[in-house]
């Protein structure tokens, strides 16, 4: 896990990176002037401040104004931007599937200037609907206690906090609008860019691991498993339900306590009820030390009896879970190489994209059994994104069904399409 690179320091020789004076936006005046001296005639000039002037005026208020709000402050020191691992893999994901995308868009007579306005679009789209699928589903558990300091909670996307399906979703509707707009089919611009979204899925998931985000549950056997460093979000979870001292609870009764646990060291028996458990912060990031981590010590009360748990009796990592951030990302490798392999194979209209919902959504509903983040809905046990995996299954039938009896065939392109 490395939720955090590095940061971008907050001042160079004296004067702030970011901020309305600042480097960055001498830096941004300087080139906007340069461009528009070198441009010769008074005509020229005015074609080039409109044609980017807009531009330059946005990169100047997210220079001044937004990014030196989202720079990491400890103790009211600003240590200066963080650059996450969550948003490095999330731009690769990005930048990899339209290389793909655009590769295979050509080979399907979509122009570059088409497929720009139609990735800038879905990128867009799929990366709002993926926030906003993950503020509603999980908005009580959003930082800040006003409403404001929940919305600068809301813009911290590259922090992690991004749901696939609502990435699928919007970014399927910006798609359609799209299409519709420029009358191309939807189905031909819906294969073009299954692979791409596959590999987009493999990077982002990578993402995920670095973020600490979207974990398994405790692994229990031989099979793989990994441990996550303290500040992650399987740690404070684990420290919240009492699974890092070795106690197992049902509705706060202690079911059992593993042995060579902190639990079994201190005493707890199983079958006692926890009255209280709280923790303190006692040490983490320093001004001198950001990316330090922090640590915790705690009170534990059982059938009134009183535990303390000093921080350096406690684990320096979580117990081991399932890797599901790597079979996620494993699994989006292996559903990019066969749609890619078996592209030029499908030749009816819309049977790529059919196949890629079929086995996205029973890939992504095997995943959801060693994941714990999402409860069950509907009086089920099945979660969420199960859910909406059945829907995307049966919608992938659906065009499966259509598209072998009223596709347009495509010609055989080869593997190496669209080079």
């Amino acid at each position: 896990m490395r939720q955090t690179l590095f940061h971008i320091p907050h001042a160079f020789l004296g004067l702030p990176v970011f901020g309305l004076v600042s480097w960055g936006s001498l830096v941004l005046v300087v080139i906007a002037v340069l461009a528009i001296l070198s441009a010769g005639s008074a005509e020229n000039r005015q074609a080039i401040f409109k044609n980017n002037g807009f531009v330059w005026g946005a990169m100047l208020l997210l220079n001044a104004f937004l990014l030196p709000s989202i720079e990491t402050r400890i103790e009211d020191w600003p240590v200066g931007l963080p650059i996450r691992g969550y948003g490095v893999l999330l731009m690769l994901g990005v930048l990899s599937g339209a290389w793909v995308a655009l590769r295979r868009s050509k080979a399907r007579g979509i122009s570059t200037e088409s497929f720009f306005s139609l990735a800038t679009w879905t990128v867009v789209a799929g990366i709002l609907g993926a926030r906003l699928f993950y503020v509603v589903q999980y908005w009580d558990e959003m930082e800040g206690e006003t409403l404001p300091a929940k919305l600068v909670s809301v813009l911290q996307i590259t922090e992690g906090g991004l749901v696939v399906y609502g990435s699928v979703i919007a970014g399927l509707a910006a798609m359609v609008f799209w299409t519709w707009k420029n009358r191309v089919s939807i189905l031909l611009v819906a294969d073009a860019v299954t692979p791409a979204f596959f590999l987009g899925l493999a990077f982002g998931r990578i993402g995920c691991l670095l973020n600490g985000c979207c974990y398994g549950g405790i692994c229990e056997t031989d099979l793989p498993s990994i441990s996550f460093p303290s500040g992650s979000p399987v740690y404070e979870e684990q420290l919240s339900s009492g699974r890092i001292l070795g106690l197992e609870t049902e509705e706060r009764r202690i079911v059992s306590v593993s042995p060579d646990s902190w639990g079994a060291k201190a005493g707890v028996q199983a079958g006692g009820t926890i009255d209280r458990l709280s923790w303190t912060p006692v040490d983490g990031p320093r001004p001198e030390e950001p990316l330090r981590r922090p640590a915790f010590e705690g009170v534990l009360v059982v059938d009134g009896k009183t535990y303390y748990i000093p921080s350096e009796e406690l684990p320096k990592s979580s117990i081991r879970v399932h890797p599901s951030q790597l079979y996620a990302s494993i699994g989006g490798v292996v559903l990019f190489l066969w749609s890619m392999a078996f592209s030029p194979f499908l030749t009816r209209t819309g049977t790529l994209f059919a196949t890629g919902l079929i086995a996205y959504g029973v890939i992504r509903s095997m995943e959801e059994y060693i994941r714990v983040d999402e409860g069950g809905q509907f009086g089920t046990e099945l979660s969420i994104s199960q859910w909406i995996s059945v829907v995307g299954i049966a919608i992938g039938i659906a065009i499966w069904c259509y598209a072998s009896s009223n596709g347009r065939p495509r010609p055989f392109i080869g593997l190496r399409e669209g080079r």
